[in-house]
């Protein structure tokens, strides 16, 4: 989306007396600023932002970017409950405190890149988890089948 519009939404003023300079996101914003910046600046400030704007608007339609954005949250929230859900829930089996581990982890470190303890820790046991359970379906399945004894 950034490439597509060229960046943000957003125009800079250079406030007289600060070093840097102080991005807005809204004609409100330029608004509340302008009695700070001299009228030419204010000007130019408000054709770049509509100019952002209106090419933000563009990819944004080109792309579908903000319903994908709307969806996400979505589905961000309704992991949440479920997440939630899990972790109130009693686990009655191995495969179901492995679930709650997993989705602990994955709501708390999704990028897993949580590297201070106990971060590693609790994957080192998702993992150990997961191959007891995968071992324990070994097991089941070699003695189900026929002439298993």
């Amino acid at each position: 989306m950034l490439e597509q519009a060229g960046g943000f939404p957003v125009a800079e003023l250079q406030i007289v007396g600060s070093d840097q300079p102080v991005v807005v996101h809204s004609f409100a914003d330029l608004n509340r600023l302008a009695f700070q910046v001299d009228a030419d600046q204010l000007s130019q400030a408000r054709v770049e932002l509509r100019r952002r704007r209106k090419r933000w608007k563009e990819a944004d339609q080109r792309l579908g970017y903000a319903p994908a954005v709307a969806r996400e949250e979505e589905l961000a929230h309704q992991a949440g409950i479920a997440g939630r859900v899990m972790r109130i829930t009693q686990p009655s089996s191995l495969t179901e405190v492995t679930a709650k581990l997993h989705c602990l982890i994955v709501m708390q470190d999704p990028g897993l890149k949580h590297e201070e303890a106990p971060w590693p820790e609790l994957r080192t046991m998702l993992r150990d988890l997961i191959r007891i359970e995968e071992r324990a379906g070994e097991t089941r399945d070699s003695n189900s089948r026929p002439g298993a004894c």
